[in-house]
């Protein structure tokens, strides 16, 4: 794990890259602001976090460090042990937690629940999109820390890396701790509420685009997938998943928050 902090006093923010070994835009994003040189008006605080993985270029190396929160430091296993150091690095920090993912090139954040809170900070970072769950208990970092998770594009692209430094200098201008134009955003919502366990298909669909009942959506052979009712694809990729084909979800027009 790389901890850099920049500016004078304790941060109250910090940037998280790289929770996952072979999504490496969050460290190029990080590196790239360091190299920069711009002038930040506020302490904050940059962590480059499964270095490790990094290195091996695998997602972890012996458990998934974003399913291992809050860890345990006398643990056997590296991202449990690695965890626990987050938790004691980042407690009380607001953070942003930077992803890529097999599904989508869009810039969302995916959380594991929302409140008003949560969604102030994901309106902060530009992201247009943003999805939650129904219910969740995976032991995410986003849910023992206050961070907002937020998916940069495709996973090893060149567009992650560039999308990754952007919504990391929106996140810490409309924050203040630098001097830049920001957006604020109004994203859309979506709530997960299921699975589709198909692992073995290929996904036909678009993410965050309305599926009609009796659309089909995936493929395999000269199987199809149908509907049996209208939702929303989040998170649904042909490779993404070892077990599942991605996940379903409603949208939100009114968030009860």
């Amino acid at each position: 794990m790389r901890i850099e902090k920049l500016g004078e006093g304790n941060p109250d923010f910090a940037v998280v890259g790289s929770i996952h070994g072979d999504e490496p835009c969050g460290k190029m994003a990080i590196e790239k602001f360091l190299e920069s040189n711009i002038e930040v008006l506020k302490p904050v605080k940059f962590v480059i976090a499964n270095e490790k993985a990094l290195k091996q270029n695998e997602r972890y190396t012996e458990v998934d460090l974003n399913r291992s929160f809050p860890g345990d430091a006398e643990s056997d296993k590296y991202e449990e042990r690695l965890a626990a150091k987050l938790m004691d690095e980042l407690e009380g920090l607001n953070i942003l937690d930077m992803h890529s993912t097999k599904s989508s090139g869009d810039i969302f954040a995916a959380h594991s629940y929302l409140d008003e809170e949560r969604m102030e900070m994901v309106r902060k970072t530009g992201a247009e999109i943003v999805s939650y769950h129904a219910e969740s208990n995976v032991n995410s970092m986003d849910e023992y820390l206050n961070a907002v998770p937020v998916e940069c594009g495709f996973q090893g692209s060149e567009q992650a890396r560039k999308q990754a430094y952007e919504v990391l200098l929106n996140f810490l201008a409309a924050n203040g701790i630098i001097d830049r134009d920001y957006d604020i955003s109004d994203p859309d919502i979506f709530q997960i509420y299921g699975t589709v366990e198909k692992p073995e298909y290929r996904f036909t669909a678009e993410n965050f685009k309305l599926v009609k009942k009796g659309d089909v959506y995936a493929t395999n052979g000269e199987k199809e997938l149908k509907a049996e009712e209208r939702f929303y694809p989040v998170l649904m990729s042909t490779n993404g998943y070892d077990d599942i084909l991605g996940r379903k979800a409603k949208k939100v027009e009114e968030p009860n928050f």
